[in-house]
């Protein structure tokens, strides 16, 4: 008996432990060369347009604001999506008054990740309510997705594989302005 006790205990823990949910802040990092190339060309084409933008920070209206997988929380969620608005947003937002106004409303509907095969994949959901010159005019839905190898199944690299479908959301966002924009025009 001795013996199957000594054998039992240790696979006990290690499963109990295999259980425990991990909090693990969500950091803004370096915007990868990509993005911020991205970027660049978003704000050319933004400030080329007949349109001011207002973009309002990504608001997280998610039931559980921390979960992003079966094993990790991911604290912090809003902070980042503050700052990125502060840092890299507002930054490629034109500051000339123009005619028609575009104000962008986004709400983070999900977060999360999921293992698949070797990859730890990431998604970000947002529904992004616009108005035109204060007119409410009508919504539309964004996402952003990321997938990475799963080196070691570390908590960090689903956090960072929910930041890049973030940071691709946001993306996604800003690329839709200038269609927003030329649809307001032929109005």
């Amino acid at each position: 008996m001795k013996k199957l006790t000594t054998l039992l205990l240790p696979l006990a823990l290690l499963s109990t432990n295999a259980l425990a949910v991990v909090d693990v802040e969500m950091k803004v990092s370096k915007l990868p060369k990509k993005v911020s190339k991205e970027h660049k060309q978003i704000a050319a084409e933004l400030a080329s347009s007949n349109c001011a933008y207002v973009v309002n920070p990504v608001a997280d209206i998610r039931q559980n604001k921390d979960a992003i997988s079966w094993k990790v929380n991911a604290t912090g969620i809003q902070q980042w999506f503050n700052t990125i608005h502060q840092d890299v947003v507002t930054p490629l937002l034109p500051k000339a008054k123009k005619d028609i106004v575009i104000e962008v409303t986004p709400k983070l509907n999900m977060l999360y990740t999921y293992n698949e095969q070797l990859n730890i994949n990431g998604m970000a959901v947002s529904t992004v309510d616009y108005s035109i010159n204060g007119k409410p005019a009508g919504k539309y839905y964004v996402r952003g997705f990321n997938s990475d190898t799963n080196w070691a199944n570390g908590d960090g690299e689903f956090v960072g594989s929910a930041e890049h479908a973030a940071q691709h959301m946001i993306t996604r966002i800003l690329k839709k302005l200038p269609e927003i924009c030329g649809n307001a025009q032929s109005a």
